[in-house]
């Protein structure tokens, strides 16, 4: 996995245009990104796997929170709250897999969002489990009874986790 360091100017305008990663870049020694596929990227902060960014044919390109750095790393706290769904026990082992959220799963929502928008995906213990982009607004969503309405976008167990935690070990 080949690793570039962007320079300031790259750090400060990255910092502009996606506003709630400038809590967690503020006094970041080295800023890194490392192409994972030809659709992935992960932005790493002073060697921790902070940032995916991520495209998907379906919702387009996003710059998301790692799970890495919601579960694992002291700088989650700096994020700043994102809308969350909870998912149903069922739902849980197939969104873990890879699987897109479905309606009927949904129990909760928390916070507003529009299509388009990142969403938190939890569990019923409220441990997040992915990263979608929604398809619907919420407002939409609350009005159906099935199909479709979250795309999977990086889950636990999945090659950026895996990469995340391999990254990590290899620092220590």
């Amino acid at each position: 996995m080949r690793r570039v360091r962007l320079s300031n100017r790259e750090v400060r305008e990255l910092r502009e245009a996606i506003k709630f990663m400038e809590p967690v870049l503020e006094g970041a020694d080295v800023v890194e990104i490392a192409q994972v596929s030809e659709k992935e990227h992960l932005y790493l902060i002073d060697n921790e796997p902070l940032f995916l960014k991520t495209a998907h044919k379906d919702v387009g390109e996003y710059i998301v929170p790692t799970l890495f750095l919601i579960h694992k790393s002291p700088k989650g706290r700096l994020l700043p709250q994102f809308p969350k769904v909870v998912v149903d026990v069922g739902a849980v082992k197939h969104i873990i897999n890879g699987a897109d959220v479905m309606r009927p799963g949904i129990k909760e929502f928390t916070g507003d969002f529009n299509k388009g928008d990142v969403v938190f995906v939890a569990d019923e213990k409220g441990r997040v489990i992915a990263i979608a982009a929604a398809l619907y607004s919420k407002q939409e969503i609350l009005q159906m009874q099935k199909g479709k309405v979250l795309i999977n976008l990086h889950h636990l167990g999945d090659k950026i986790w895996q990469i995340s935690l391999e990254l990590v070990k290899e620092k220590a």
